[in-house]
């Protein structure tokens, strides 16, 4: 074993001029950690990735995969990495593997990030403690951090995965028709109900189904949590008679906002077309009008199957609303 390790911090430390995309899903983190240390570290870094969402079943936000400072070289190229060591209790695999790392990137602290060592778009941890209780205290006051890198990188490769083919312009700029605001759109959406009126915009893709709908509201409707879901209900049944809001597992996120963004509401939906659902979410957008907000929501229709990733990719592509053409 001992050989297999040295073998494989040689394979670590080694430079590489040619890197490929990151494999496997895009919330998925290998977590590599001594057998020795896995109880502590299980524990600890369990709680920190513990984010839930609701589809309605519960998925969390990122997947955690353990293995051994041996199985390195076959997770290598994985784009979420996080390497652990504590130095009691001692063991000879995930210490020594610890060392090799820190001496050939030449990092002292405790906590460090490394990104694009063995593919594009990847980013690596190393969290590096004495034992658990300073583990426990360095996740407490840099967790907030460690999951924002994460976030970050996971969303930097889904924007590139999603735009890859280039963005719908047609369909962008009758957004910018309607709303006077462009949206950056997958060239496989199609618009499935228009009102220049009101104005509203459905435009969704193929199975599994993926819905985005854009409309405009007064500002002062979305200033108080409990009302906001009102209104909302109230103009979803307008535009969208066959969805309905769930009373369950509603939820809001930057509340009150400055600035652009308002705030997030989240939630579960039901559709009586399909007599199914899943989860949606609502970005609503201040606009230069006095009094008025443009809501840019997402929809999720896959019965059976994990959603976590095709609602964060909804999200990605609501969050590229802006002012005049892309």
């Amino acid at each position: 074993m001992q050989k297999s390790i040295i073998s494989f911090i040689c394979i670590f430390v080694a430079s590489c001029s040619c890197l490929s995309e990151p494999v496997g899903k895009e919330n998925e983190i290998i977590i590599i950690v001594s057998p020795e240390d896995q109880p502590h570290v299980e524990r600890i870094l369990g709680n920190l990735f513990s984010n839930t969402l609701y589809t309605p079943q519960p998925e969390k936000e990122f997947s955690i995969i353990y293995k051994a400072p041996w199985k390195l070289e076959n997770v290598n190229k994985y784009g979420n990495i996080i390497i652990t060591s504590l130095d009691f209790p001692k063991d000879s695999t995930g210490d020594y593997l610890m060392a090799r790392i820190t001496k050939n990137h030449k990092k002292d602290a405790s906590l460090f990030i490394l990104e694009n060592i063995y593919a594009n778009n990847q980013i690596i941890c190393g969290i590096h403690s004495l034992d658990a209780i300073a583990m426990e205290k360095e996740i407490n006051n840099n967790g907030e951090w460690i999951l924002n890198e994460f976030r970050n990188m996971v969303e930097l490769r889904m924007k590139n995965k999603i735009f890859k083919h280039g963005i719908n312009d047609s369909l962008s700029n009758v957004v910018l028709d309607y709303f006077g605001y462009s949206l950056d759109l997958q060239p496989d959406y199609k618009i499935i109900k228009a009102d220049s009126v009101k104005p509203f915009l459905w435009i969704g893709r193929g199975y599994p189904y993926r819905w985005i709908t854009v409309h405009k509201s007064k500002k002062e409707n979305y200033l108080q949590k409990d009302l906001a879901w009102t209104y909302l209900a109230d103009e979803f049944a307008e535009l969208m008679p066959s969805i309905k809001i769930s009373e369950f597992y509603k939820n809001t996120a930057n509340y009150p906002g400055e600035g652009i963004n308002l705030h997030i509401m989240r939630g579960i939906y039901e559709h009586d077309e399909s007599e199914s659902g899943g989860p949606f979410f609502v970005y609503i957008f201040e606009t230069e009008t006095h009094n008025e907000v443009i809501l840019v929501s997402g929809f999720v229709n896959y019965p059976g199957h994990k959603k976590n990733l095709l609602i964060k990719q909804l999200e990605i592509i609501a969050k590229t609303l802006k002012k005049g053409a892309t």
